[in-house]
């Protein structure tokens, strides 16, 4: 409602600024130096290398420039998942008006070009200006393109990456009323299938940045419902055409639609994961084990892709952890969305049994909860949130670049996850919670150095350390500490934890203990070893949970499944250290 009401503003507020009746789309042929391509900036076709930004003669680079600058999308935004353009055809020279300053302050941020030496932010928000005026302006138009929404788009995340999170919001929702107003759907269905294609490619991207991005636990979807958009854009062809994966064991298995098209399915989980977030966070408190409950709903939901996410993607018939450096490098087109599917999964099923929302008291909640209902929730926070942690490490070892800013604000989620671990009264799963969190801390801060709005997540992070600091070397006798709710909030809220933005609220009163019980059932015989179980022996030397074998056990074949409900799976899924003999 919001967002629809900035557009009636902005349309009377700008409507004696448009163009006359008969004049032509202003992203097209502006009076202004954004309407121009800039092969026709006088100078920049000569390979000037030494030429230098300037606002008032050169605003744009020459043509080698922005070769450079169209390889640094590709590898860095293309596949995030953003499925906003086909790469293979993509001409950064053909670009021209709001589209191709879009993309300028998208890209210029990252560009090392001696044309924006020592200039880069001014650039960037030279471009941004620059776009965001002349889209606003089109945006009181009653008409619509898909370059516009283009153009949108890249406003959109390059506001993401500045950490202006309600810019970012106003441009996806600016967007959505455009497809809205414009009818623009109805006019691209009778187009050629390649035009439908890009329209579509629009649309699902905006799903993208509104899903992850603008979306938060304080604002509104701009698209609130994912069934009024066109067919979902098709996997490239390459997706999988130098990748060597198994063929699918599972008879009368679907169509494989591509990583891309799977990883898009879990985002559409994803925003009903923040709704349910939100829901909590507003005092409505449900019980989980509740057949209606929103929980239930997204678990079958999770259970559902399960059953349709095809054999030749899992994590065992991969092989990730079988392929060099340079085969994850040379694949970064199929790689980096696999691995966004991977930890996006992982991080559902742990946000959903998240402690801070079913272990730990909040607002003074009473009620006796089901100790089976906790048990599995500590068992699936535990175990995904170790995926997560293994899936970072292992592109670590094989020097394979994780560019998307997001997957960093997954590893947080998980180090709050952690946080709560570390003090449980099991002390061994404690201390390996406490490495952990550091370990997840360290990676969010080196992707703070490529992206600068990530160092307020950094810095919400180094909060939570520094409460839990004086109990590193304390013993386990001593009170945990407290930390305010808004905090661990805005931690699971993307738009608010990369963004000086705060939650309102705090106080004593929202408080919440960290004292966590990772055992609620008794084991079925507590004399008997862990070993004469079956557990996984783990070395106090060691952060993970994964013999030197792990890949090659057999339960691996699930590896995206739901472990607790598979048979004879418990001592794989649950590490030594999380049985503490708790009672009933």
């Amino acid at each position: 409602m919001f967002t629809l009401t900035y557009v009636l503003i902005l349309h009377s507020t700008l409507v004696d600024r448009q163009p006359s009746e008969g004049s032509s789309n202003p992203l097209r042929n502006a009076s202004t130096p954004f309407g121009r391509s800039p092969s026709s900036d006088s100078g920049h076709g000569n390979g000037d290398h030494g030429a230098v930004f300037n606002v008032s003669q050169r605003p744009y680079p020459p043509p080698e420039v922005l070769q450079s600058l169209l390889q640094i999308y590709i590898e860095r935004i293309a596949d995030q998942p953003l499925p906003l353009f086909e790469t293979s055809a993509l001409r950064p020279s053909e670009l021209s008006g709001a589209l191709l300053n879009s993309f300028l302050a998208l890209t210029v941020r990252f560009s090392r070009a001696s044309f924006f030496a020592n200039i880069q932010s001014k650039a960037v928000e030279y471009y941004k200006s620059a776009a965001r005026d002349e889209l606003f302006r089109y945006a009181a138009e009653p008409t619509g393109s898909i370059a516009a929404l283009q153009a949108l788009c890249l406003l959109c995340l390059a506001e993401i990456y500045d950490g202006k999170m309600v810019s970012a919001w106003m441009a996806s929702g600016v967007a959505a009323r455009v497809i809205i107003c414009s009818n623009l759907a109805i006019l691209e269905a009778g187009r050629p299938s390649a035009r439908k294609s890009e329209f579509s490619r629009c649309c699902w991207s905006l799903l993208v940045l509104d899903r992850i991005h603008g979306s938060s636990l304080r604002t509104i979807p701009a698209i609130s419902d994912e069934g009024i958009l066109p067919e979902m854009p098709t996997a490239t062809a390459c997706a999988l055409e130098h990748v060597r994966v198994a063929e699918s064991t599972r008879p009368n298995e679907e169509k494989d639609e591509g990583i891309r098209s799977y990883s898009l399915q879990l985002l559409i989980t994803w925003g009903r994961l923040m709704q349910y977030l939100k829901s909590v966070k507003q005092g409505n408190r449900e019980y989980g084990w509740e057949a209606n409950s929103g929980y239930a709903q997204i678990r079958a939901r999770m259970s559902e892709f399960e059953t349709i996410f095809p054999e030749a993607h899992r994590f065992t018939n991969t092989k990730f952890y079988e392929k060099t450096s340079a085969e994850l490098n040379n694949d970064r087109a199929y790689w980096a969305p696999w691995i966004f599917t991977q930890c996006i999964y992982h991080t559902i099923h742990c946000t959903l049994n998240h402690p801070f929302l079913h272990v730990a008291r909040i607002h003074g909640e009473q009620k006796l909860r089901s100790p089976s209902f906790l048990q599995h929730a500590i068992d699936q926070t535990i175990l995904h949130s170790n995926w997560v942690i293994q899936l970072l490490t292992l592109c670590e070892e094989r020097d394979f670049k994780i560019y998307d800013p997001f997957v960093a604000h997954l590893a947080a989620m998980i180090a709050t996850a952690q946080f709560f671990l570390r003090f449980s009264k099991d002390e061994a799963l404690g201390s390996r919670a406490t490495r952990a969190f550091e370990r997840l801390q360290d990676f969010v801060a080196k992707s703070a150095s490529d992206y600068p709005h990530l160092l307020h997540t950094k810095a919400k992070l180094s909060k939570l350390a520094q409460l839990a600091a004086p109990y590193n070397d304390a013993t386990r006798s001593v009170q945990p500490p407290k930390v305010e709710t808004a905090l661990l909030w805005d931690l699971l809220d993307y738009a608010v934890s990369s963004s000086p933005t705060t939650s309102s609220g705090g106080g004593p009163v929202d408080d919440v203990e960290l004292s966590v019980n990772t055992q609620f059932l008794l084991p079925m015989d507590q004399t008997t070893t862990h070993s004469a179980l079956g557990i996984i022996p783990i070395s106090n030397n060691s952060p993970e949970s994964f013999p030197s074998n792990f890949w090659e056990d057999p339960a691996l074949a699930f590896d995206m499944a739901d472990f607790s409900n598979l048979p004879d799976m418990s001592a794989f899924a649950m590490p030594k250290d999380a049985w503490v003999n708790g009672l009933l």
